[in-house]
């Protein structure tokens, strides 16, 4: 996957995930969930989930060396490049995949973090 990027790091990261880790990131999201929403939130959440027919995960590699500069509220600083270089590179993927009649999701949340 190509997108913009300023310095040329490239910092996303494509991992295909396998039964495991499906599993262990849906149980993760269903308690998640059910803490905020309620045990019945948490099993449709589940539910919903595993039946994802497939799971791409993408990730933000971290600048090396000093990690002062890499505040996401200092404009500009590699951390907030490479965060806005992993969104394009994700839309692109999204694109490409329903180009190809495929359906993506996006999300974020504290699942992500």
């Amino acid at each position: 996957c190509y997108a913009p990027n300023h310095r040329r790091t490239e910092p996303w990261r494509f991992y295909v995930l396998g039964p495991k880790s499906i599993r262990a990131v849906c149980e993760l999201n269903s308690e998640l969930v059910a803490l905020k929403k309620g045990k019945e939130a948490g099993e449709k959440k589940l539910e919903r989930w595993l039946a994802m027919p497939g799971w791409l995960v993408v990730t933000q590699k971290l600048p090396e060396g000093d990690h002062n500069d890499a505040i996401t509220s200092n404009p500009g600083s590699v951390l907030q490049e490479d965060y806005a270089a992993c969104c394009c590179a994700v839309q692109n993927l999204c694109l490409s995949l329903h180009a190809q009649g495929l359906g993506s999701k996006w999300t974020t949340g504290p699942v992500n973090f």
